[in-house]
Formats: C-alpha cells, sequence, structure tokens
C-alpha cells in the first residue's frame, strides 16, 4: 500500500487510511507519504509494516540507539522532542474526552531536563537463547527477548554495569516461561540517591553462586541483592529478598523541595526520572499548600516520599501502601527525618480507603497514584462518597485514568497537567486535580 500519515495512535504507530479504513504503521509519522505492506488485516483496522519514506516529516529524527525498532524498550526515539510532548499532550486530552466525556484540556507537556540517561532503573528479563542465557529487552509486543549491553535511557552507573551482567548469567540456566523451569530470571538494577543497587532474581535460593558470579565478574555496586521468585508469571519480582553484600545506604534525596534520608529496597516504587519526579512531587504539594486541608489521604504510598513532603500541609497524614517492604522503608524514612504526623497503614487501598476516607471526613485531600491498571472500583466509589474537598490524581496511564475520573462524577477536573516522565517512549505522567462539584 502507498498511503498518506494523518496522526499518531495511542501507541506511537502512524495511521494511515485507505477508503477511511484505519492502518496502523509502527514507525510512521504524521505527514509523511510512506508505503507499507499489510500483515494483518480484520473487521475494522489493519496493521501494515513500514517499506519505505517517500515523503519524510520535518520532525523525524535520526535515533541514536542501534537497537531502536528492534527491542520495545522506545516507541518514539524517531520523533523530536517537541513532536513527542505534542503528542503525549494530545494523548491525554483525547483519552479525558472520549472515555472520560469531559472537555477538560491538557496544559503544556512538562518536558524532562534530560531526555537520554534519566532513568534510574532498568529491569532485564533473562531467557535461554541459541547461545545459552540471553539478557535483554522484549521485542515489541513479544516476550522475545532482544539482546542488549546498552540502553542510552539509563544513567552512567547503570550502562557501565550491563555488559557485566551478560557474563553473570552465563554462571546460571536461564528460566523458561512455558515450562517454569529455570534458574535466573530477571535482573534490576537502581542507581537512586547516589547509591547503585543491583537485584538478581533468581527462582531459589542461590546466594553463593550469585556471590561467587558477580566476585568472579568484577560486580561493582554498593548493595547487591537476590529476589526469589518461583511465581508462574510474568511478575517481574517475588516477595523475598535479602541484602548479600554491601550496606543498606541511607540515601539524602533531594525531592520537591525537601531532603529526606530514604533506604532502598528491591520492592520499593521510586518515579524512574528524578528531575520529573522533583517538579510533580513540587506541583503535588504547592495545590495542597494552597488547599490547607486538615487530613491528607496518600493512596498507593510506595515509599512514603510524597507522604514526607505533604505531612506538612496538614495536621495529620496518612499513607496506604499493599507492599510491606515499601511500608518498611516509609517508616524508617518518617522516623530519620523526625515527621510525627503520619501514619503508614499497609494493605489493599481497594479495602482499607473507605475507612481511612470516612475518619478524615470532608475537610480532606486525597492523593491517587495507583500502577498503570488504575484503581479498583471500590476506590473510586469511596472517594466519590467520602464528600473530600479536593482530589489529586497521579497517573501513567491516560486510558485508566479517564476511565476513573469517569467512575467519580461528583468531582469534576480543574487542572490537567501531563510530564514527560518517559522520554522517547509513548508513555506520559499525568497530574489532576479534580475539585467536589
Amino acid at each position: 500500500m502507498e498511503a498518506d500519515v494523518l496522526s499518531l495512535g495511542y501507541r506511537g504507530e502512524g495511521v494511515a487510511k485507505i477508503d477511511r479504513f484505519p492502518v496502523f504503521v509502527k514507525g510512521a509519522l504524521p505527514g509523511e507519504r510512506i508505503r507499507a505492506r499489510v500483515l494483518i488485516a480484520k473487521k475494522d483496522y489493519a496493521v501494515a509494516k513500514l517499506t519505505d519514506i517517500l515523503v519524510s516529516s520535518p520532525h523525524r529524527v535520526q535515533p541514536p540507539c542501534p537497537y531502536f525498532g528492534k527491542c520495545g524498550g522506545c516507541d518514539l526515539m524517531h520523533l523530536d522532542e517537541e513532536g513527542q510532548l505534542a503528542f503525549k499532550r494530545n494523548a491525554v486530552s483525547r483519552a479525558l474526552f472520549g472515555i472520560a466525556h469531559t472537555d477538560a484540556e491538557a496544559g503544556e507537556c512538562v518536558r524532562s531536563a534530560k531526555t537520554l540517561g534519566y532513568r534510574n532503573k532498568l529491569s532485564l528479563p533473562v531467557r535461554r537463547g541459541y547461545c545459552g542465557a540471553e539478557v535483554g529487552l522484549f521485542a515489541y509486543n513479544t516476550h522475545r527477548i532482544v539482546p542488549i549491553s546498552d540502553c542510552l535511557l539509563q544513567t552512567e552507573r547503570v550502562r557501565a554495569l550491563m555488559p557485566k551482567l551478560n557474563v553473570v548469567a552465563s554462571h546460571f540456566l536461564p528460566y523458561d516461561e512455558t515450562t517454569g523451569k529455570g534458574e535466573l530470571r530477571h535482573f534490576t538494577v537502581r542507581e537512586y540517591g547516589g547509591a547503585l543497587s543491583l537485584t538478581v532474581v533468581v527462582t531459589k535460593d542461590l546466594s553463593g553462586r550469585i556471590l561467587s558470579a558477580a566476585a568472579e565478574t568484577g560486580i561493582k555496586c554498593d548493595e547487591l541483592w537476590m529476589n526469589i521468585n518461583d511465581m508462574t508469571n510474568n511478575v517481574i519480582l517475588g516477595r523475598v529478598s535479602r541484602l548479600l553484600a554491601g550496606e543498606n545506604v541511607v540515601r539524602d534525596v533531594l525531592i520537591g523541595g525537601r531532603k529526606l534520608p530514604v533506604t532502598s529496597h528491591p520492592n520499593a516504587f521510586f518515579q524512574v526520572n528524578d528531575d520529573i519526579a522533583d517538579k510533580l512531587y513540587r506541583t503535588v504539594r504547592d495545590i495542597a499548600e494552597r488547599e490547607r486541608p486538615s487530613a491528607i489521604i496518600d493512596a498507593y504510598s510506595g515509599c512514603g516520599l510524597m507522604t514526607a513532603l505533604l505531612s506538612e500541609c496538614a495536621d495529620k497524614t496518612v499513607g496506604i501502601e499493599i507492599e510491606p517492604s515499601a511500608t518498611a522503608v516509609a517508616n524508617d524514612m518518617m522516623k530519620r527525618a523526625g515527621i510525627t504526623n503520619v501514619r503508614n497503614v499497609c494493605g489493599d487501598c481497594a479495602k482499607i480507603l473507605p475507612d481511612v476516607a470516612g475518619e478524615c471526613g470532608e475537610d480532606s485531600l486525597i492523593v491517587l497514584d495507583p500502577p498503570r491498571s488504575g484503581c479498583a472500583e471500590s476506590v473510586t466509589a469511596a472517594v466519590n462518597s467520602c464528600r473530600a474537598r479536593t482530589v489529586i490524581y497521579v497517573s501513567c496511564d491516560p486510558s485508566t485514568l479517564a476511565r476513573d475520573i469517569s467512575r467519580m462524577p461528583e468531582y469534576a477536573p480543574v487542572s490537567v497537567t501531563p510530564f514527560d516522565m518517559f522520554p522517547q517512549t509513548r508513555h506520559v505522567e499525568t497530574l489532576v486535580c479534580l475539585e467536589r462539584k
């Protein structure tokens, strides 16, 4: 087929039309004239592979990464920064209009200080390949490994560590998703607050062999963890983590205008882009300072960074988090920082929030920062009925954000701010401030 590309789809693919019939072409950009080969034809759409660019978009750039188009990590590295920011802003606006049926317009997308080298965390699956264990990233929309030894999105220390992980992997039997057999499932690397942490995810206790392989390979990091995951699913981390070498370093992290003493844990959640996390948290804190509620509920509170910042804006603050290790990190941080008006509750937000919201009353502010799947219906139902003055929703998926807003008809968006938390990818972080009607 030969066609003009009209727009970008939700996944960042080009959308062309043949007699009003949509055809999705990965790698094509709006304004381009292309040739493509149709791979899949459904009743309502088709998927095609880009073969030639006849007329190029002025926003097209040469991707600096040799793995672009092969691994599934980046979707938009062929699009310049202005084009990426516009795409993300439009994606949020489209979702709010089409799913939440609100005409609230997204503001300008807050740009990241870095578009490369910004990520503080990397997860690399390990699977069997033609030549033994392969370490890399999954190819787009598959569970096929693309072996990589570098990633331009990561910090310099993480990039320096990556080639050595291939050597460590050769000491273990790689995991097989089909049979559930094997020893080594994943590596996760995180550089946060100046400390480098490596977690080796295995199916059983292999602490001695992990230490031996790390020493033989010359792995140097501040923390070496073993995580045991014997579940037959796609979840990266299991519940059991053990520090094998190094010290659980206390990091002084400056975020949202406040320095906080933070310890890490493989299962604890931190935003992956330090610059955007700082800007996002400052915005949340500014809203809370303006509102000055008597109580603040930080739902899906993770390791408690946002909770700690918000503690300055209310008489009492409650953090709700399902991961026990994250709650332990949060409690430790509050103690070290001398914060006394925070109560961290470990449990399922869907079960706990209704009671906590009832306790805090109408003069309260609720922060929702759920995973990509969004909030459980019981959470949005509790928010809708608790009569809190203000709700701040922080989301990494416009579709589930819009769905959840549609479930809270008692509230209306007063501001929508996208943040470029994930440059070079289609993903966008969004902060919506909602007020009771």
